[in-house]
């Protein structure tokens, strides 16, 4: 019996290259260490034949949580359809924070939510809970800073045949164009900043899911308020992304 072929290790191939985001036809690699980007765009599309396009992704940064992005190799283009639990998602990766690691917690958002009468995606991005949310409930309104993003997810509502699912809205969430309470659930995705958005979507929202990047469960409900808060991600060695559904109090914030 001939030997089993084994598989090489991308870091045995690459120093410093333990792994990658495959975004549609995309490529993303954070590296540890600087390396040669030739060598390494020549040996992912080597090896996975769904890659066109490789980049080193360097940071996330500004206000619109934007990649900053070092073109490697292959064709130059940003821009491609990434699919998730059977939905299609128009993304351009220099544009849009795309983060296909959360994808299992979308599918579990998606399942916890309740079909109440108003759900807001107050931070959609290029909407990939809006448009799973959408999905199961059939309507919900979705806004954000980035109208780059806003204009992404109005192609991925057509591409998902959700035409008239989705309210887009673009705002700066410290001033949300809604009325007191309007909205029964809001999903309030923006980790690194969103202490400084609570007492503004608490008077928007009766109830909110909250994502926070801290250190533990108690730092969590020292700035957003107490309940379960579960981990969902790891940052850093120290840093987690935990999520909790907080209900607002009635009086004004």
């Amino acid at each position: 019996m001939a030997p089993k072929k084994i598989t090489p290790r991308l870091s045995d191939i690459i120093r410093g290259v333990r792994s990658y985001y495959i975004i549609g036809d995309i490529a993303l690699v954070s590296p540890k260490d600087d390396i040669n980007k030739e060598e390494l765009a020549k040996v992912l599309l080597q090896i996975n034949p769904r890659i066109k396009s490789v980049f080193i992704r360097k940071k996330v940064g500004g206000e619109l949580r934007i990649n900053e992005l070092d073109f490697a190799g292959g064709e130059y283009k940003t821009t491609t359809i990434y699919k998730e639990s059977g939905l299609r998602f128009k993304v351009d990766i220099s544009k849009v924070y795309v983060n296909v690691s959360l994808s299992s917690e979308r599918d579990r958002l998606e399942s916890e939510v309740e079909c109440k009468r108003v759900i807001g995606d107050l931070f959609a991005g290029y909407g990939a809970i809006a448009i799973h949310l959408a999905r199961k409930c059939g309507y919900i309104v979705a806004g954000d800073l980035n109208i780059d993003g806003l204009v992404l997810l109005k192609e991925s509502i057509l591409l998902n045949k959700l035409k008239g699912s989705i309210d887009i809205v673009q705002y700066d969430a410290h001033y949300l164009p809604f009325r007191d309470k309007s909205i029964d659930i809001g999903i309030a995705d923006n980790p690194t900043m969103i202490s400084s958005f609570k007492d503004e979507i608490c008077r928007v929202a009766r109830e909110v899911i909250f994502y926070i990047l801290c250190h533990s469960e108690e730092e969590a409900s020292r700035y957003l308020g107490k309940t379960d808060w579960i981990k969902v991600n790891d940052y850093s060695k120290d840093l987690f992304v935990f999520k909790g559904r907080v209900r607002c109090n009635e009086e004004k914030q």
